[in-house]
């Protein structure tokens, strides 16, 4: 027998086992994993809120692995930047994230605000977002998307809710008029809708409106129409922090006389940490969908992101993301099948999870009623340099302090 022919065959059969081996071991990993798909905008506009939604995703994903994971197997996050949720981002997303690594649900924040329906939907897994625009909403019910869950109320709601929540802080104000500038996203136009609509009611003038791009920086001209309307509250709704904070600034320079500043969800989120700590939005409001509550549960969570990420958890998503998270890992429980997506939807719409944001609980539209039994908005001023809560619900928590521009 050549011996080299021998060493040959026996080199041959050893890589074949090998690779037998290794196959093995791969369906045995592949089969011992439930993927969780993170489609979120890690660049763009909303990449200060994409970090906090990976952080919240990837902390749920942490505690259930560390309890045992999910059905005795282990919960690995896919992420998917989406950057500024364009169409053929969540295209790409779907593609990435449902075809190629096979991921059981998806869950974000936030993420196209309508696009995202028809890229996931003919997937039939379990998408929860918190988009919360009215359209969204629509759109899964049109194209019959049963297991897609909006996990909060929908803007129009938020925008008559927080011009409520101001209201009932007891704030004195001089007079009755409201001032309004938005931005052209969906969100942005329907929170204004909302404002306008409790102003009215509650016997308000909306005495200033205005639409704005997504670019504008100088706010000069606005600025002194606004100061011409006299308002006693100023509203702005423009998802960019950026934005945002170059509106605060200027606004300070030259303010309308005894008129409160409310600059809507996005004060409430990572973007304009960094103008708070130096003393920039003093005095400023801003509002959120559903942070965590106060109390013992709301406290441990905190302690926990800090542990993780040294740092405190964003108001505006840390804990929402977090609950949706956990919560679909309690329908999946109840199913026993992490791929038995019909029996999750219904499991999800039958549960009425306990978080640390609120009850969730689905209507049959698959989004949450905002209100003091499920999902409480929360009202914050920023008062040295930290944002208090004024308003959880209908539940007065805080004093609005009076701006130094106010005064």
């Amino acid at each position: 027998m050549n011996s080299g022919n021998f060493t040959r065959r026996a080199v041959s059969k050893l890589v074949a086992g090998a690779a037998l081996a290794t196959s093995m071991s791969v369906g045995l990993a592949a089969a011992d994993v439930i993927k969780l798909g993170a489609p979120i905008p890690i660049t763009g506009y909303f990449a200060a809120d994409g970090v906090t939604m990976e952080q919240a995703i990837k902390l749920a994903a942490k505690h259930i692995n560390e309890g045992g994971g999910l059905l005795g197997k282990t919960i690995e996050v896919v992420t998917f930047d989406i950057g500024d949720l364009t169409p053929d981002k969540l295209q790409a997303a779907a593609a990435n994230l449902i075809q190629r690594e096979g991921v059981n649900v998806l869950i974000n924040g936030y993420g196209g605000m309508g696009p995202d329906i028809p890229a996931f939907c003919p997937y039939g897994i379990p998408y929860i977002h918190n988009d919360a625009v009215s359209s969204v909403i629509d759109l899964a019910e049109r194209s019959k998307c049963g297991a897609i869950f909006n996990a909060s109320d929908v803007d129009v709601n938020y925008g008559e809710a927080v011009f409520k929540q101001i209201l009932a802080t007891g704030y004195d104000f001089a007079e009755k008029r409201l001032a309004i500038v938005n931005g052209n996203f969906e969100w942005d136009l329907n929170i204004a809708k909302g404002l306008e609509k409790a102003a009215k009611e509650a016997g308000w003038e909306v005495v200033y409106s205005e639409e704005v791009p997504y670019e504008t920086t100088e706010w000069t001209g606005i600025l002194s129409k606004i100061r011409a309307a006299k308002p006693s509250l100023v509203h702005l709704e423009l998802l960019d922090p950026a934005v945002t904070t170059t509106f605060m600034a200027q606004f300070k320079d030259n303010p309308p006389e005894n008129a409160l500043l409310n600059v809507g969800y996005v004060g409430a989120t990572p973007g304009v940490d960094e103008v708070m700590a130096q003393g920039g939005a003093e005095g400023v409001l801003s509002f959120t969908l559903n942070a965590h509550l106060p109390g013992e549960r709301g406290d441990a969570f905190v302690k926990q992101w800090e542990a993780e990420y040294g740092q405190k958890p964003a108001m505006s998503l840390a804990a929402a993301i977090y609950d949706m998270t956990i919560m679909w890992a309690e329908a999946v429980k109840k199913v026993g099948n992490a791929t038995d997506y019909p029996a999750i939807a219904d499991a999800i719409r039958a549960l009425r999870y306990e978080g640390l944001t609120g009850t969730f609980e689905f209507n049959d539209r698959n989004y949450i009623n905002t209100g003091d039994a499920t999902q409480p908005a929360q009202l914050f001023q920023v008062q040295d340099k930290k944002r208090v809560r004024l308003m959880i619900g209908t539940q007065k928590t805080g004093e609005i302090a009076k701006p130094s521009w106010a005064k």
